[in-house]
């Protein structure tokens, strides 16, 4: 059962999210503070974090920069009331995965939810191409024999990158698959790219590409 933890400061919205997620087959903890989320975070598991960005001893967006620079990958949706442009893009450069605006409906979020439940829930099959080998069980891809270390955008990039081996995977086709919000991410997806092909090409030189298709984009592919 996903377990998610509720990072917000207003009882009343965390009792009506507690009860309905419950209902809906997810597990739930909730912290009122910065301080109080951490500590969670770091001793136990969590599938993924609702967090608001007000909070009595700082900033969420503060927050979600600290996970990620530890190294913490779990995904990452703001509950806000702020709904600015340059509030929503911080916290996705920050490292948040999705931001829905207060007030907001919980069907809707519970679609989200099991939208990223669903994406990051383990595969069975590893998925081959060449010498490239990725098992989305562990998260963890090898390329001629070593290990590719990923971030887990990069690594939702290279999967589907894999899985369509050879055939053009467009720009929209990797904002659908990263994002609910195409728009405010756009921007993003060139950043990812070239961290990824850059570590690729650490290993396997040029012998393994991710080429762009001008006004297309993108394919994978082996050169010889």
């Amino acid at each position: 059962m996903p377990n998610i933890l509720i990072i917000e400061d207003d009882l009343q919205i965390t009792k009506i999210l507690t009860l309905n997620l419950k209902l809906s087959g997810f597990e739930t903890e909730n912290a009122t503070t910065i301080s109080d989320a951490w500590t969670k975070i770091n001793t136990k598991h969590f599938d993924l974090l609702l967090m608001d960005i007000g909070l009595p001893d700082g900033s969420g967006l503060d927050l979600c920069q600290r996970i990620r620079e530890s190294g913490n990958e779990v995904p990452i949706v703001f509950l806000s009331a702020r709904t600015d442009e340059a509030t929503v893009v911080k916290g996705i450069k920050n490292g948040a995965d999705d931001y829905l605006r207060k007030p907001f409906g919980l069907e809707e979020l519970k679609a989200r939810l099991n939208k990223f439940i669903k994406k990051f829930s383990p595969a069975v099959h590893t998925i081959k191409f060449g010498e490239l080998t990725i098992d989305p069980t562990k998260r963890a891809a090898t390329l001629m024999g070593q290990v590719v270390s990923l971030g887990r955008k990069e690594l939702d990039i290279l999967i589907l990158l894999t899985r369509k081996a050879g055939d053009i995977v467009t720009r929209e086709n990797i904002l659908n698959s990263l994002y609910d919000n195409a728009d405010l991410y756009d921007r993003t997806v060139d950043s990812h790219m070239s961290h990824l092909r850059r570590k690729i090409r650490e290993i396997a030189g040029t012998s393994l590409q991710i080429s762009s298709v001008y006004g297309l984009g993108y394919r994978l592919e082996w050169k010889t």
